[in-house]
C-alpha cells in the first residue's frame, strides 16, 4: 500500500509539472545576403515587463533554442558583429515557439581599432558543454591550437601525447562544428594556428541517432569543436618549414583555404626525427597472437610474430626507437547546397622505425626461487599506411535524411627482429636464446554504414534504421631462426604463410516514440553477424632448405559470431534534469571449427540481460552533472580463440584458447563540471569503475625444469626450463576504479593561469600463474600542478610538474610486493626579445625511484632555439634550433601484470641541431601574424562578442536534437 501511494505521488506530480511545463523558442540566424549561418550569433531573450535577459550562442548551423520558457511576452535580440541587430516581439504561450529564419543585414557596428579593457572570462559551463574564450589566453603568434589547448583547465597531455580533456582522451576535433581531417585529433591541433581560434568547446557529442531523434542513449565521444574567428573563414592560411642539420632534417608544410563552407586542407611532411602528425589508426583490421614479450594483457609487445605478427608491426609508434616518417594528408569539406554535405579525408604514410630495447622482467611465482628474464631486441619495421575516410550527409525533405560513411585502409609492412632473451632462476642462469624473425605483411580493411532517418509529423516520433558492414584481409609471410644454448629442440629454422579473412554486417532500427513534452520512449533492435577464418601454414626447413609441414604450429580456423538484441528506454526531459532508464535483452552464439594443430567444433550460446542509465542533472547554468551507467558483452578475438602455438621467442611461448567464454561488463561514470565566469574558474570531478564478470585473463607458466605443459584444447607443449607459456582462460574479480579532480583560475596578481589536479585510481587484476591464482592489484595517486602566463603574446610560458606514487600489489607472492614513483616536470618558454627575435625553450625533467636495478635515471631533455623574423609582415623566420642539449635523453617505462612486473628502456632520438626556415602564409581576409603589442587582446577585430554553439545542439535539457 505504501508502496502504491508513493506511485499515485509520483504519476499527480509529473502530470503537475506537465500542466506547468515551460515550452522552448527556436530560430536560426542567417545571413541576409547569402542565407549561410551565422555561426556564434550571440542571440537575447529579454523578459518584459522585468527585462531579465537569458543569452545562447547560435550553433554551427546557425540555429539556436531557449528551454524552459515560461509563458508570457520577451523581446528577442540577434546579432553579430558586422551586422545589424534585429530585434522582434514574442508571446510564448503552452506551444513551443518556432521563430523559422533571422536574416541579418551588413552594416553593424565593427570592432576593428576598438581595445576593449578588462579581464575576459576564461570559461563557462553551459550544461554538459564548457567552452572556453582563447581571448583569454595568450600565446606566441606561431603557437598551434595544440599549445593553446594545453594552456586551458582541464586540457592537457596524457602519457602517449594525446590532448586530453576532462581526463579522457580526444576522440575528435571539429571546425566550426565540421568534422577535420576525420577521426585525427593530432592532424588539426598540430596544424591549425592558434590566432584563428575564438572559441574552444569541450563536450561528450552524441551519437548520430540520438542528436537526431532527441534521446539520449549515453553514446558519447569525448569532443572538441574550435570556434574559428571570422577573418579566418575566408582566405588561405598556412605555413612551410625546411630544416636541416648533421644527419637529422625536417621538412613540412600546411595549406588551408577556407571560403564560407568549403574548406580544403593540405599536409605533408619528411623527417628523421620522431616527428608524426598523424594519429595511430594504422592497425590491420586482425592482428595476431604474437608477443615476443610474452602476451597477455599486462604485457609489452615485442617484435615477434607466429601467427603472423603483432600489433606493433602495424602501429607506427611515437613512444620507442626513432622514425623516419613520410606523410601527406588530404581534407576536403563543403556544403553543395542546403541539402548535402561532404566532408572526405585522404591519408598517405610511410614510416621506418629502429628500435633496440632492454626489458628486465621479474616474475610472481608460487613457492619458487626468484626467477627473473631479461631481454635485449633489436628490432626495425617499416609500415606503409594508405586511409580514406568520406561523411556525405543529404537531407531529401524535411522530414527524412540520409548519411553515408565509407572507409579504407590499405597497409603493408616489413619487419626484422633479433632477440636475445636469458631466463634466470636464483641468480643462475637456465636458458638462452637467440632469434631472428622477419615478416612480410598486407592488409586491406574495407567498410561503411548507411543511416537513414525519418521523422513523423507528430513531434518527437521518430525512426532510424543503419546497416553496415566491413571487410578485412591479412596476407604475408615470415622466417624464424633460433639457437638455444639449453635446449637443442629450440634451435628452430621455419617460414610461415599467413592468410586472414574477416568482416562483419550489421544493422540496428531504432524508433522514439514522445509521451509528453517531457516524456520520451524508445525502442531498437540490434543484429550482428562476424565471420572470420585464418590460414597459416608453418614448415621447417629440414637440412636448410627442405619444407616439412610442422602440423603443430600450423592453424586452419574458422569462427564466427552472432549476436541480436532488442530493448526499451524511457527517458524523461524536466526542467533541471535528463534521465534515461532502460533494458535489453541480448542472445549470442560463438562458433569455432579448428583442423589444424588439433580438430575441433566448438558453439556456445549466451542470454543475457543489458540494463542502461543515464542522467543529466543541472544545478545551475555553470554547474553540472552527469551519470552514466552501462553493461556490455564481448566475444574473444579470433587470436585468442586459436589453440596454436606462437614461438617466435621459445622462451616465451603463447597460445589461443578455444574454450574461451564472453565477457560481460559494468561501467559507471561520475561527471561533474563547474564554472564561475565572475573569477573565470573551472572545476572538474571525475569519478568511474569497471567490474568484468567471466573477464578474458591469462594462465603463465614458467618452468623451473625441463616441463611437459598441456593447454586447455591443445596438444602436449614442450617448455625448456626457464620457458614460459602463457594462455587466456576466463576467471573472475577483475575491477578497476579511476578518479581525477582538476581546478583552474587565472590569479590576476601575476597574469597567470593555476591548474591544479589529483588522481587515484586501484585496478585488479586476476591470472593463474603456474597453477595458482594471483591477483594482482595496483593502486595509485598523484597530483599536478601547473602554471601558464597569462602576461602577454611577447612572453608565454608554461611550467608543470606531476608526480605519481604507484604501488605494484600480489596476493600469491607479498614479498614481491613493491612501490615506484615517478615526477615529470616541464618548462615551456616563448619570449619576443626584440624587433623580431624570438626565443624559445622546452626543458622536461624526468625522475624515477623504485624501478629495477639500473633503471632509475632521473634526467633532463633540454631543447632550445634562437630565430630571427623577415620579410613584410614578419611572414618568415630564420631559425636555430638544437635538440637535447644536455645529451641525457631516455625513455624507460614500468609494465605491471598478473604475472610479473618488468622495466623496459627503449632507443631514444639524442642530441642533433638544425637550421630552419619557416614562411607562414596569409592571403585573402586572413590577416598576417605580426608582433604582438603587450596588454589586452580583447575587442581587437579578432572575433565576435559571444561565441559558439555546439554542432549538436548543447545538449541542454530539451535541447534540439
Amino acid at each position: 500500500m505504501r508502496h502504491f501511494t508513493l506511485f499515485v505521488f509520483l504519476l499527480l506530480g509529473l502530470g503537475a509539472a506537465r500542466a506547468q511545463a515551460p515550452t522552448t523558442v527556436s530560430g536560426r540566424v542567417t545571413d541576409g545576403k547569402d542565407q549561410s549561418p551565422l555561426i556564434g550569433a550571440n542571440v537575447l531573450l529579454i523578459r518584459l515587463p522585468d527585462s531579465v535577459k537569458t543569452g545562447t550562442a547560435a550553433d554551427a548551423e546557425g540555429r539556436f533554442q531557449f528551454d524552459n520558457v515560461a509563458p508570457g511576452r520577451y523581446i528577442l535580440d540577434a546579432s553579430f558583429v558586422g551586422f545589424a541587430k534585429l530585434s522582434q516581439p514574442v508571446t510564448v504561450a503552452s506551444q513551443p515557439v518556432a521563430l523559422g529564419t533571422l536574416a541579418l543585414q551588413t552594416g553593424g557596428v565593427q570592432l576593428k581599432g576598438v581595445v576593449v579593457t578588462g579581464q575576459a572570462a576564461q570559461s563557462v559551463q553551459k550544461g554538459d558543454t564548457t567552452q572556453y574564450n582563447a581571448r583569454a589566453f595568450k600565446t606566441n603568434p606561431d603557437a598551434t591550437t595544440g599549445d593553446l589547448l594545453e594552456k586551458m583547465p582541464g586540457v592537457a597531455r596524457g602519457a602517449d601525447g594525446k590532448i586530453q580533456a576532462q581526463g579522457e582522451n580526444v576522440q575528435q576535433v571539429l571546425v566550426d562544428g565540421k568534422p577535420f581531417f576525420g577521426n585525427d585529433p593530432d592532424a588539426v591541433l598540430k596544424n591549425l594556428p592558434a590566432e584563428m581560434v575564438d572559441k574552444v568547446e569541450v563536450f561528450d557529442q552524441r551519437s548520430e541517432q540520438s542528436r537526431f531523434s532527441g534521446f539520449d542513449d549515453g553514446n558519447t565521444t569525448k569532443t572538441i569543436n574550435i570556434v574559428t574567428k571570422v577573418e579566418f573563414r575566408n582566405g588561405t592560411f598556412g605555413r612551410v618549414l625546411a630544416g636541416a642539420g648533421p644527419d637529422h632534417y625536417k621538412a613540412s608544410g600546411n595549406v588551408n583555404n577556407f571560403k564560407g563552407d568549403r574548406r580544403v586542407a593540405v599536409l605533408a611532411q619528411s623527417n628523421n626525427v620522431n616527428e608524426q602528425n598523424f594519429g595511430t589508426e594504422d592497425l590491420l583490421g586482425v592482428v595476431g597472437n604474437s608477443n615476443t614479450g610474452g602476451g597477455g594483457r599486462g604485457g609489452r609487445g615485442g617484435g615477434g610474430g607466429g601467427n603472423g605478427g603483432n600489433a606493433g608491426d602495424f602501429l607506427v609508434n611515437q613512444s620507442g626507437g626513432i622514425t623516419t616518417t613520410n606523410a601527406a594528408g588530404l581534407n576536403y569539406s563543403d556544403a553543395w547546397n542546403k541539402k548535402t554535405e561532404l566532408s572526405a579525408s585522404y591519408f598517405f604514410n610511410r614510416a621506418n622505425n629502429r628500435n633496440q630495447s632492454l626489458t628486465q622482467r621479474q616474475y610472481v611465482l608460487p613457492e619458487q626461487a626468484n626467477t627473473t628474464f631479461t631481454q635485449n631486441a633489436n628490432t626495425n619495421s617499416v609500415n606503409t599506411n594508405q586511409r580514406f575516410n568520406m561523411r556525405l550527409e543529404h537531407k531529401i525533405d524535411s522530414a527524412n535524411s540520409v548519411l553515408f560513411r565509407p572507409r579504407f585502409s590499405y597497409q603493408m609492412n616489413d619487419a626484422t627482429s633479433v632477440v636475445d632473451g636469458v631466463t634466470r632462476i636464483a641468480g643462475e642462469e637456465q636458458s638462452r636464446i637467440n632469434s631472428l624473425y622477419n615478416s612480410n605483411n598486407k592488409g586491406l580493411n574495407t567498410g561503411g554504414d548507411v543511416l537513414f532517418r525519418h521523422r513523423f509529423p507528430k513531434a518527437g516520433r521518430t525512426a532510424s534504421l543503419s546497416i553496415g558492414g566491413s571487410y578485412n584481409q591479412r596476407n604475408g609471410g615470415a622466417t624464424l631462426k633460433t639457437d638455444d644454448t639449453g635446449s637443442a629442440l629450440n634451435n628452430l629454422n621455419q617460414t610461415n604463410t599467413l592468410q586472414q579473412n574477416g568482416g562483419n554486417i550489421t544493422a540496428n532500427l531504432a524508433l522514439t516514440e514522445a509521451l509528453s513534452r517531457q516524456d520520451q520512449l524508445q525502442g531498437n533492435y540490434t543484429i550482428n553477424y562476424a565471420p572470420n577464418n585464418s590460414n597459416k601454414y608453418t614448415y621447417n626447413l629440414v637440412n636448410g632448405d627442405t619444407p616439412e609441414l610442422n602440423e603443430s604450429l600450423s592453424n586452419v580456423f574458422d569462427n564466427y559470431y552472432f549476436t541480436q538484441s532488442g530493448g526499451l528506454s524511457f527517458r524523461h526531459n524536466a526542467q533541471k534534469f535528463q534521465g534515461s532508464l532502460g533494458v535489453a535483452g541480448q542472445y549470442s552464439e560463438l562458433y569455432s571449427d579448428a583442423q589444424y594443430p588439433r580438430p575441433s567444433i566448438g558453439r556456445y550460446y549466451f542470454v543475457n540481460v543489458l540494463p542502461n542509465a543515464n542522467l543529466n542533472y543541472r544545478f545551475t547554468r555553470q554547474k553540472n552533472l552527469r551519470f552514466n551507467y552501462r553493461t556490455n558483452t564481448s566475444a574473444p578475438s579470433v587470436s585468442q580463440l586459436q589453440a596454436v602455438v606462437n614461438n617466435s621467442n621459445p622462451l616465451q611461448l603463447t597460445i589461443g584458447n578455444p574454450t574461451l567464454r564472453q565477457e560481460y561488463q559494468h561501467s559507471v561514470n561520475f561527471r561533474y563540471s563547474a564554472s564561475n565566469p565572475e573569477v573565470s574558474s573551472n572545476f572538474f570531478a571525475l569519478l568511474n569503475g569497471s567490474y568484468t564478470q567471466n573477464p578474458i585473463a591469462n594462465r603463465t607458466t614458467v618452468a623451473a625444469r625441463e616441463t611437459t605443459v598441456t593447454p586447455d584444447g591443445a596438444d602436449a607443449i614442450r617448455l625448456p626450463a626457464g620457458g614460459q607459456l602463457t594462455q587466456p582462460v576466463n576467471l573472475s574479480q577483475e575491477y578497476s576504479v579511476r578518479s581525477l579532480v582538476s581546478y583552474g583560475r587565472p590569479i590576476k596578481a601575476i597574469k597567470t593561469n593555476v591548474n591544479l589536479s589529483a588522481n587515484a585510481n586501484y585496478t585488479q587484476r586476476p591470472g593463474l600463474v603456474n597453477g595458482a591464482l594471483n591477483y594482482a592489484r595496483s593502486p595509485s595517486f598523484g597530483a599536478g600542478l601547473t602554471l601558464s602566463s597569462n602576461i602577454s603574446p611577447n612572453l608565454d610560458f608554461t611550467a608543470s610538474t606531476t608526480s605519481n606514487q604507484n604501488f605494484v600489489r600480489n596476493t600469491l607472492q607479498s614479498r614481491l610486493n613493491t612501490n615506484y614513483f615517478s615526477q615529470v616536470t616541464r618548462l615551456r618558454l616563448g619570449w619576443i626579445v626584440g624587433p623580431g627575435i624570438n626565443f624559445q625553450t622546452d626543458l622536461v625533467h624526468q625522475y624515477y625511484a623504485g624501478l629495477s636495478s639500473g633503471y632509475n635515471q632521473p634526467y633532463a631533455l633540454w631543447n632550445a632555439s634562437l630565430g630571427k623574423k623577415i620579410f613584410p609582415g614578419q611572414r618568415g623566420e630564420i631559425k636555430v634550433y638544437a635538440f637535447d642539449l644536455l645529451g641525457q635523453n631516455r625513455a624507460i617505462q614500468r609494465n605491471v601484470s598478473e604475472a610479473y612486473y618488468e622495466d623496459v628502456q627503449t632507443t631514444i632520438l639524442q642530441r642533433y641541431f638544425m637550421l630552419m626556415f619557416t614562411y607562414n602564409i596569409r592571403s585573402g581576409n586572413v590577416v598576417a601574424p605580426t608582433e604582438p603589442a603587450d596588454g589586452p587582446r580583447e575587442g581587437r577585430g579578432f572575433g565576435r562578442p559571444d561565441g559558439g554553439g555546439r554542432p549538436d545542439g548543447g545538449g541542454m535539457p530539451g535541447g534540439r536534437p
